[in-house]
Order: C-alpha cells, then structure tokens, then sequence
C-alpha cells in the first residue's frame, strides 16, 4: 500500500473511485472533500494506492470542527475514510490504517494521536478501528449523527 497526497495528476484516480449510497450515509465523497480542500489549507486529501489502482481514502485536517473536543492534544482528525466500493472486503481498509501511522509521522512529526469520529450506526467500522489499535473516547454530535471519538497513539504504534 502506498499513500500520496492529492495532487492534480491524480485527477482521474479520484474521478473513477466509487462509493456506494451506504458509504455515502457516512462519508463524503472524495471529490467533494478535495474540492472543500481546495478552500481550507488545513485539509490534506490523501490516496491510498495498491499496484497503482487507488483503492483508498481519507483526509487529514489539522483543525477540524471537533478539535476542540478532543481527550488528547497534537492530533490530526481522520475523516472521510473510505475504500472504493468495487475493492471493498479484500483487507485495504487495515492496510490503509496501518500504512497511516508513519505516513503522518513522516510528514507531521508533531503530530502524536490521529483522532477520529466513528457514527453510532457504522458500528462495523468501530470495529475495524478498535482492531487496528484506536481506543474508544467519548460520544459527541457528529455532523450528521451521534458518534464516538476513537485515538490512535502514533509514536506507540511506530
């Protein structure tokens, strides 16, 4: 699994990339997210590629909304993770998670925790995270449902 930053070379990556109508009840789709991007700095859209098909996605936003309920200083929100639909169930979804840790590391050495809301119906997705290492916090108001905050501790997962 390789991870790039968004540019416009990757265009027709993100213009391919599919998301179901389920997915979409808890993400926002990757070219929407690139285009808020594209108005706040603070937002860094991320790719995840597998032998150079993108089979992946997220953001880092270094100052999201939620910040300011955060249980842990130096972290960067996760959002938006998704896997395209066609590539879904074949395990890229931890491969992204664990390729994440030190891709932020490398490039945000500041940064210490990855924080994230997880939304009370996608409760697969709790789990998937829990596996990976995230650690539950508290429950807050998402922007579209209720949620639970989840940390990941990065220099510990290095």
């Amino acid at each position: 699994m390789e991870l790039k930053f968004y540019n416009d070379l990757l265009h027709d990556y993100v213009e391919k990339y599919t998301l179901s109508k389920e997915q979409l009840k808890f993400v926002r789709s990757p070219g929407n997210n690139i285009e808020i991007a594209k108005y706040n700095k603070q937002r860094y859209p991320v790719l995840g590629f597998d032998n150079e098909i993108c089979v992946s996605f997220f953001v880092l936003d270094m100052e999201s909304e939620f910040k300011e309920q955060f249980e842990v200083m130096d972290a960067v929100y996760l959002r938006s993770f998704s896997t395209d639909y066609r590539y879904l169930r074949r395990g890229y979804a931890r491969q992204m998670l664990t390729c994440a840790p030190k891709f932020i590391h490398e490039h945000f050495p500041d940064i210490k925790y990855i924080a994230l809301l997880v939304d009370d119906p996608n409760i697969h997705v709790q789990t998937l995270y829990q596996k990976a290492g995230f650690t539950i916090g508290k429950q807050i108001k998402g922007e579209r449902y209720d949620g639970h905050l989840m940390y990941y501790e990065i220099v510990k997962g290095l």
